[in-house]
């Protein structure tokens, strides 16, 4: 199967002018086709974005890099120069200052363009988004929110590798270049996940959270303990799993040929006679990435390619800062 993206339009026509109430309402209308296929990758941002805030509190955004941001208890090791005596008289207790820079964290988005991605479906009769461009809504979306509360997003585009990257930066052009980035991915190779987490780890040189969609067939049983490490030195992590509809129901009827995208393997099979087998199989392949994530202390949630990306991503981003 073929990836099915439509033609994206032109980057530059970020419609920054439009109400907010306005993209809030376009986002409750869109259908997956039109948000995911054929809308600007900065405009999906956007919209996804203003629909996730609507109705609640956007996170407290720092000023510049020279500006206060908070105070925090003074530690051993801590510069004595940022010690604030003000503070200090009224509490009885040691704080010092801290800057926005001192604050910002990174957000790196690591993001699955293997084989399987490829997958738009075809069991309803029509292909629709593949897992890829929804993978690059959610990617674009990310990167938006982090750039919206000051924090630096940075790219990392993996199959049997990491074969490209963008370091993270928090300048306003950050997305159009993160979204120019994402709009060269294409769908081809093996999943090779933990590799790319081990390098994109020992990258890090400052507090982190790592953000990694995927849809982690093939991906292996340790796929994400690179997670862990990070965890263990301070940093944070969000695992995305993104499914297509027709892998989570198995709508299929009559004998059907299904291929391997991510190897040489073809079967043909009566699809009511193994569709029991195949949602056994597959609740147990869910569990199994849930119980990767959750053991190495990551966020996640679960992301259908038919579905809206909102609900699923405030609970995991609601989860994440409730945890923190």
């Amino acid at each position: 199967m073929t990836d099915s993206v439509a033609p994206i339009g032109d980057q530059t026509q970020l419609a920054t002018s439009q109400p907010s109430s306005s993209v809030d309402g376009v986002a409750s209308m869109l259908g997956p086709e039109t948000l995911h296929g054929i809308m600007p990758i900065e405009l999906r941002a956007r919209i996804v974005a203003d629909a996730l805030f609507a109705g609640g509190h956007r996170s407290r955004r720092f000023g510049s890099s020279t500006e206060f941001a908070e105070h925090k208890v003074y530690t051993p090791g801590d510069d004595v120069r940022r010690l604030d005596w003000r503070v200090m008289g009224r509490l009885d207790k040691s704080y010092v200052r801290r800057t926005e820079d001192e604050t910002r964290t990174d957000v790196i988005i690591v993001v699955d363009t293997s084989n399987s991605m490829s997958y738009a479906g075809g069991a309803r009769g029509a292909l629709g988004p593949s897992k890829l461009d929804v993978a690059r809504t959610l990617a674009a979306a990310t990167a938006f929110i982090a750039l919206q509360q000051q924090d630096a997003p940075g790219v990392s585009l993996f199959a049997g590798h990491e074969h490209a990257s963008l370091a993270p930066r928090g300048r306003g052009d950050a997305l159009g270049h993160i979204g120019e980035l994402l709009l060269t991915a294409t769908a081809d190779g093996k999943t090779e996940l933990g590799a790319t987490l081990r390098r994109v780890g020992d990258r890090l040189r400052r507090k982190a959270v790592v953000v990694v969609i995927s849809d982690f067939i093939d991906a292996g049983p340790d796929a994400l303990d690179a997670l862990g490490v990070l965890r263990r030195r301070g940093g944070e992590s969000m695992v995305m799993h993104l499914m297509h509809d027709d892998e989570l129901d198995f709508p299929f009827d009559g004998v059907v040929k299904f291929e391997d995208l991510e190897g040489d393997r073809e079967v043909q099979v009566d699809a009511p006679l193994v569709r029991k087998a195949y949602l056994a199989e597959l609740a147990a392949f869910l569990a199994g990435v849930e119980r990767q994530a959750t053991g190495n202390d990551a966020r996640y949630g679960l992301f259908r390619v038919g579905g809206s990306v909102v609900p699923p991503l405030r609970a995991i981003l609601d989860d994440h800062r409730g945890r923190r």
